[in-house]
């Protein structure tokens, strides 16, 4: 298997005008990183030569400062080590986290079905930075650290290659004992980020779900699993920090052991007069500093392997974003670009195409993981520009249906064809710009109106879609009542708005996401949160906006489903499914004849509505 490290050349390799400058400045920096230590000695022997009268004041001044002129050549390079190498690393770890993301996006829905946002999360956040202090100290503190270690080295040989030989004696056996126990760390990492990932994934689900908490005075159940799961996380990280801390003493006795060697061996060579007290000062220095620098390897290899554990947990989401047979051709960090595939990040197609027909033959779709299918053995033929109705008692296919003609989820058997050509040979990118898709929850961002409806976009057209979407969803009344208009902030999920707002705002979105008509509008249950009369409005601006009266080009085909049947006497065509299967098709007035489960449905809404004094008819369906 392949390190890490190797497969993430592709990184490194897109940064490395930094690096390479970063590692000239580095060796400037680690040569010349021995002056002030033999620049200390000299100034010690000629202040001993000046008390012994055989230098002068300015021998000594020259001497001290050398010593200075040595500890500032030193800082230089290494500022620029620092801001070089630092860029680097910062600008990998942004393009892996942007890879992740990018990844996760490539994802198709049935693999982001069986896994959590919070697992995805704690992957793009908290093990990029784990990797990215694992990138870090190879590129930077294991380099450094090397180049460190050489240069102090190969001066205490010059010095004494004896005392030396000896000194560094021990230090194999510190590199073997970081190598035995690196898969021990890494092991132990990889239980840590698990157990990260699961308490981020329930403590979103406890704070989505906060609401539910207090009013049901579950808060200490919650309270409960948050402590337990922290106390796995806890205990996760203490491993790992016991295990670090553990070899700390291993490498520190091995440290002193050679520094007791020095001193020791040194010693008896000043007195014997074969070195200087100033080359011995000088000599302590260095071995010093190359302990200091040079036993933290051990560490170093450490914490590099937590890198490879984080890595191990990122390269699923970096998967999709890599090729597989060779090098990636294309650096991860170019924008509209997925790292290693010849084609871009698809876009929206703009496509001025008129309606869409729709063909279902003999479909069964079945969620992942599901024991049962949610369709089957469905056939279904929407003329261009129609408006299908689709309804049914809960659990009978009706959400999966519409996803089923998205393309979200594949088919376990049968084919969909849009306008006569299969799903399956339609890009994202030109499905996207043929149909708008109001999800049964839909979801809004955090920003203004405006940014919701056109993800962001501020052309001129970009608004006028705005305009024209808001108007089609009955938004109008309600943008006169904000003082900033399409401009309102509407608070994250949209909690300064009300649930009917969110859901007209939301298939507002759903009638701009092309940037032409779309072909196609998919409306899950859109109607949930409006009332009787704001349904109707609705009903009739989206045949006003897409209806037979206005250009082919800007009719759209409409596929309606609701448990709510007040608007259904206006769909051309109407479907009823039972458990994932075709109960009955007609339209209203031919389901009402056949007194069938549509009939009863509609007579018992039509009673509860009479009853709460709604000024709906739902026998006719329109506003009295």
């Amino acid at each position: 298997m392949k390190h890490y490290l190797w497969e993430l050349r592709p990184y490194f390799r897109h940064v490395s005008g930094e690096l390479i400058i970063g590692s000239i400045c580095g060796i400037l920096m680690n040569t010349m990183v021995v002056l002030p230590a033999v620049m200390l000695g000299r100034a010690i022997d000629v202040t001993l030569a000046f008390d012994n009268g055989q230098a002068s004041m300015s021998d000594v001044t020259w001497a001290a400062l050398a010593f200075l002129g040595g500890t500032l050549a030193t800082q230089v390079p290494r500022l620029g080590k620092r801001w070089w190498l630092m860029t680097a690393n910062a600008r990998i770890r942004a393009n892996i986290r942007s890879d992740a993301m990018r990844g996760v996006l490539a994802w198709p829905m049935e693999r982001l079905h069986t896994t959590s946002i919070g697992e995805l999360m704690a992957r793009i956040v908290a093990d990029v930075e784990v990797l990215g202090v694992g990138v870090r100290e190879f590129s930077i503190e294991m380099w450094d650290t090397v180049l460190f270690s050489i240069s102090f080295a190969v001066t205490m040989f010059i010095y004494d290659s004896s005392l030396t030989i000896l000194a560094l004696f021990l230090t194999p056996f510190a590199m073997l004992l970081a190598q035995a126990t690196g898969r021990w760390v890494r092991k132990r990492t990889t239980a840590a980020r698990e157990a990260n990932a699961n308490l981020t994934t329930t403590l979103q689900e406890q704070l989505a779900g906060i609401r539910v908490l207090k009013l049901f005075g579950r808060t200490g159940a919650s309270s409960k699993v948050v402590e337990g799961m922290s106390q796995k996380l806890v205990d996760s990280n203490l491993s790992v920090v016991r295990l670090r801390e553990g070899l700390k003493p291993v490498y520190s006795t091995v440290m002193m052991a050679g520094i007791v060697l020095v001193v020791a061996l040194g010693g008896q060579r000043v007195i014997a007069g074969a070195m200087t007290v100033g080359a011995f000062v000088t000599y302590i220095q260095l071995f010093l500093q190359f302990t200091g620098r040079g036993y933290r390897i051990p560490q170093l290899f450490n914490s590099i392997q937590s890198g490879g554990a984080a890595y191990s947990r990122l390269k699923p989401l970096l998967a999709p974003a890599r090729y597989n047979q060779g090098e990636p051709h294309n650096s991860s960090f170019q924008p509209n670009w997925v790292n290693g595939l010849n084609e871009p990040i698809p876009t929206v197609v703009a496509i001025n195409q008129g309606p869409v027909e729709v063909s279902l033959q003999n479909i069964t779709f079945r969620y992942p993981g599901a024991a049962h299918p949610a369709l089957q053995d469905v056939s279904i033929n929407v003329p261009a520009g129609s408006l299908v109705a689709i309804t049914g008692p809960v659990g009978c296919g009706k959400s999966a249906l519409l996803r089923a003609t998205l393309g979200l989820y594949p088919l376990e058997d049968g084919e969909i064809y849009l306008n006569g050509r299969p799903l399956t040979s339609i890009s994202t990118a030109e499905r996207a710009g043929m149909a708008g898709y109001l999800p049964q929850d839909p979801f809004l961002f955090s920003g203004t109106i405006s940014e919701n409806i056109v993800f962001g976009s501020n052309d001129i057209q970009s608004h006028e879609r705005v305009v024209k979407a808001a108007q089609a969803a009955i938004l109008g009344p309600d943008l006169q009542t904000f003082s900033a208009g399409v401009d309102t902030q509407i608070g994250e999920l949209g909690t300064r708005v009300s649930g009917g707002q969110r859901q007209r705002i939301a298939l507002a979105r759903s009638l701009a996401a092309a940037q032409t008509s779309p072909g196609m509008l998919v409306l899950d249950d859109p109607f949930s949160a409006v009332d009787l009369d704001t349904e109707a409005q609705l009903i009739a601006s989206l045949r006003q906006t897409f209806g037979p009266q206005v250009p082919e080009n800007q009719r759209a085909t409409i596929l309606l489903s609701s448990h709510r049947l007040a608007a259904f006497p206006q769909a051309d065509r109407i479907i009823v499914l039972d458990h994932g299967r075709i109960l009955e098709t007609g339209t209203h007035s031919e389901l009402m004849k056949a007194g069938g489960l549509y009939a009863r449905i509609f007579q018992a809404q039509a009673l509860v509505s009479r009853s709460n004094g709604q000024t709906k008819d739902m026998k006719n369906g329109a506003v009295i």
